[in-house]
C-alpha cells in the first residue's frame, strides 16, 4: 500500500485570509442580529443608522427616480350675492377629484393628469423666481380701478418684479391657473366668479422603512398664492364640459360643501 496523501499546510496569505473572512462572517451575522431584533435592544440603533445607507430599501425599489412627494390643488373663490357683497367659498381640491378614477383603476382616465402637470410646471417656475420676487406673488394680483377693481397689469407686474425670463415664465403660467380655476370654479359653484385663489400642498409619504407607521412621518407644506382677478370669457359649451366632468368623477358635492361653508 501506497503512503497516505498528506495535505500541504496552508500558506500564511490562504490563513490571513481565512481569519479575516470569518470576521467579516461574524460581524455580518452579529449586525443582521441587531438589525432585527425588537425596538429597545442594546446596539439596535447604532447597527441600522450604519447598515442602512448601503442595505436598506427606499421607495426607489419600485421606480428608477420616483416623485418624493404628492402634489394636491385646492382651489377658493368669490362671487357676488343677490345684495351685491362678495361672497367667498371654502376651499376644494382638484386633484383629489381628478384622482377619484385611479385608485383601483388598471387603465385611469388621463383627466388624473389635468391639475399635476401644470402644478408642477408652476412650482418649477415659481422656484426660478428670487426670495422677494416669491414673496410678492404670493399676494393678490388684484387693484382697485374706476370704482371697482381688476388684474393689476402685466407690465406693471413686470416693472415690480423685474424685466427677466424667469419672471415673464412665472406670469404666464400664473395667468393660465387663472384661468383654469376660474373654469372649474364657475362649473363648480354655478356662478359669475369674480376671484379666484388657490393653494398647493406637498404630501411626502413616508420614508419605506416607516412605511406602515400610522403616524405622519413628514409635515405637509403648503404654499397659498394671493386672490387673481377673474377676467376668463369663455364660451357656454366649455363651462357645460367642465360641469360634466365634476359630475362624471363624483366632484359636486365637494363644491356644495365648500359654498355652504361661504363667508362674507
Amino acid at each position: 500500500m501506497g503512503k497516505e496523501a498528506t495535505r500541504p499546510p496552508l500558506s500564511r496569505p490562504a490563513r490571513v485570509t481565512g481569519v479575516i473572512a470569518a470576521i467579516v462572517a461574524l460581524v455580518t451575522m452579529l449586525g443582521t442580529v441587531l438589525i432585527v431584533t425588537p425596538s429597545g435592544t442594546p446596539l439596535r440603533a447604532e447597527a441600522r443608522s450604519l447598515a442602512l445607507p448601503y442595505f436598506g430599501q427606499s421607495w426607489r425599489v419600485f421606480a428608477p427616480n420616483i416623485l418624493k412627494a404628492n402634489r394636491d390643488l385646492e382651489i377658493r373663490a368669490q362671487w357676488r350675492d343677490d345684495s351685491g357683497e362678495l361672497v367667498r367659498s371654502d376651499w376644494v381640491s382638484i386633484t383629489q377629484i381628478e384622482l377619484r378614477t385611479v385608485s383601483g383603476n388598471p387603465v385611469p382616465s388621463r383627466i388624473a393628469k389635468s391639475s399635476w402637470n401644470p402644478v408642477g410646471t408652476y412650482l418649477t417656475r415659481y422656484r426660478n423666481l428670487e426670495s422677494e420676487q416669491r414673496e410678492r406673488v404670493r399676494n393678490t394680483f388684484i387693484e382697485s380701478h374706476e370704482g371697482g377693481y381688476r388684474p393689476i397689469p402685466s407690465d406693471e407686474l413686470l416693472d415690480e418684479l423685474g424685466r427677466s425670463g424667469s419672471t415673464v415664465s412665472f406670469l404666464r403660467m400664473d395667468y393660465m391657473m387663472m384661468r383654469y380655476a376660474t373654469l372649474y370654479a364657475t362649473a363648480g359653484f354655478g356662478e359669475e366668479i369674480e376671484r379666484v385663489q388657490w393653494r398647493i400642498a406637498r404630501e411626502r409619504p413616508n420614508d419605506f422603512i416607516h412605511r406602515f407607521d400610522e403616524e405622519q412621518q413628514f409635515e405637509t407644506p403648503v404654499t397659498t398664492f394671493g386672490w387673481r382677478q377673474s377676467n376668463v370669457r369663455t364660451d357656454q359649451s366649455v363651462i357645460n364640459e367642465y360641469s360634466a366632468l365634476i359630475d362624471r368623477y363624483g366632484g359636486r358635492p365637494a363644491f356644495e360643501k365648500a359654498a355652504e361653508h361661504a363667508s362674507k
